[in-house]
């Protein structure tokens, strides 16, 4: 059976209301006592936006947007969403929210000068936040599924985790420590404030493989204790006038620095096209203006490559005979929604 199917004979309804449950309890379970910023002891948490509520509001219609799960098809999850809760975690708590990202959250501040390091620090900031929310999320589910029996992989699994959080605590403190004093702390692959607002909001880091010629970049499966996985950042900001585009990487992050040279030998085009590729071979925390559902619900490329797993599909769950056939999807096989042809009106 496909990931994200209801099995036959089981009501719909049911099921959704089930699975929204079970993941209700699991987020509570997994909130912390105190904010992982200040270190203060907490007993609520900011409703933060993992990619800016002013990006969103600027995408959505009628105060609604399409979450991923319109390209994935997992059954039991919502496809649309209001923007006050599209993208949400509650990891910090209010004081901290107000006032660690308020550069990058200000639209004033994307114009057609790089951002400076204090504003890039913020992105980063936020993105590790959230795979740390995300981490102490999977460390409940895992919990759980281990009470109800054996499960092939938990240690592999838990070893994963206590790696990818003793990284992202690491560079929590990096982008903590980076102010408007600090220069020359980033490197920015890529940035350009278009001339037209794009139906697609992300704000996420990713984790290359490869680069262009096949040089490895990261070994997701090496896990060495010396290992230290380097991500990259994307952002997409669509604005009331036009969409900021960004790609950057921490000056240690050196893996990056041959991958860097050869995107800048590529055309304009070709930059905008991989970017858009990227965001869903990679990541699942980007979201859609609604007005281009029928395109997602034609693009099958698209739908297949959301669904992939480091080039393996159906989230890398090899369920049928035909998976160990399937050929990886490539960025020119998918709609390309960073073009103008597909700019949103506001």
């Amino acid at each position: 059976m496909k990931v994200g199917k209801i099995p036959e004979g089981m009501d719909p309804i049911e099921a959704k209301k089930k699975v929204s449950s079970f993941l209700r309890s699991v987020q509570q379970d997994s909130k912390p006592n105190k904010c992982i910023l200040c270190g203060n002891e907490k007993t609520s948490f900011c409703n933060s936006h993992s990619v800016p509520r002013m990006c969103l509001k600027n995408i959505a219609v009628n105060g609604k947007v399409l979450q991923a799960n319109e390209l994935v098809g997992a059954e039991t999850i919502d496809i649309t969403k209001g923007v006050n809760n599209s993208g949400t975690f509650h990891f910090i708590c209010n004081e901290c929210d107000s006032k660690s990202f308020q550069d990058y959250e200000n639209p004033n501040v994307w114009t057609d000068v790089v951002p400076t390091d204090k504003v890039l620090a913020q992105i980063a900031l936020k993105d590790v936040l959230l795979m740390l929310s995300k981490r102490n999320v999977e460390t409940v589910l895992w919990q759980r599924a281990a009470q109800i029996g054996s499960i092939r992989g938990m240690d592999y699994m838990k070893t994963v985790q206590e790696l990818d959080i003793r990284d992202y605590m690491d560079e929590m403190e990096l982008y903590k420590s980076i102010t408007v004093d600090t220069n020359e702390q980033f490197r920015v692959v890529f940035y350009e404030k278009l001339s037209y607002t794009v139906p697609i909001a992300t704000q996420t880091a990713l984790v290359l493989d490869t680069d262009f010629e096949g040089n490895m970049i990261n070994d997701i499966f090496d896990t060495s204790e010396q290992v230290r996985i380097q991500n990259l950042h994307v952002s997409i900001f669509p604005l009331e006038e036009g969409t900021a585009v960004i790609m950057f990487y921490h000056r240690r992050d050196k893996n990056y620095r041959r991958f860097h040279h050869q995107f800048n030998c590529l055309s304009h085009d070709k930059k905008l096209e991989y970017i858009n590729y990227w965001i869903f071979k990679y990541t699942e925390n980007y979201f859609f203006s609604p007005g281009i559902s029928k395109i997602l619900e034609d693009d099958e490329k698209l739908q297949l490559l959301s669904q992939e797993n480091y080039g393996l599909p159906n989230l890398g769950y090899l369920a049928d005979p035909q998976d160990f056939k399937y050929r990886a999807i490539q960025p020119e096989e998918i709609t390309n929604l960073l073009l103008p042809k597909h700019a949103v009106k506001i």
